[in-house]
């Protein structure tokens, strides 16, 4: 009795493995570097209620490049001086008060609620090369 339930238990474990193993691999797929700079530009666009086409183009070329640079094989500290010249070059082309609204949005602070970047510029971080 006692072994056909050990049995009965290891088929069941085996079925159930058999089961999650067989599961579709439901990886979201890689963007581009033109969705990631649309996608970051119609966000910025929305939230920081920007209307007008060619400050939005502006914005769109910038986070291009900086999408198409992401990329690379980086270090730590690369990934860093690239956001910190992003929000170097967009303090640039921002109002004052449009650049206060973005560094407030949730998504440019860290895991724990830190501004590495809001601190980075305020301590002269590198301007951005042309």
């Amino acid at each position: 009795m006692f072994h056909l339930l050990r049995t009965h238990i290891i088929l069941l474990f085996a079925l159930a493995a058999g089961v999650a193993y067989s599961q579709e691999d439901v990886r979201v797929p890689q963007r581009t570097a033109e969705e990631r700079a649309m996608k970051h530009t119609e966000m910025l666009a929305r939230e920081l209620d920007i209307h007008d086409s060619l400050l939005r183009d502006t914005i769109y070329r910038i986070h291009l490049r900086y999408a198409r640079s992401r990329n690379e094989n980086s270090s730590r500290a690369e990934i860093v001086e690239r956001m910190n010249r992003l929000l170097v070059e967009l303090k640039g082309i921002l109002s004052p008060q449009q650049f206060e609204r973005l560094q407030a949005l949730p998504h440019q602070q860290g895991a724990r609620g830190h501004r590495a970047e809001k601190d980075s510029l305020d301590q002269g971080a590198t301007p951005p090369r042309p």
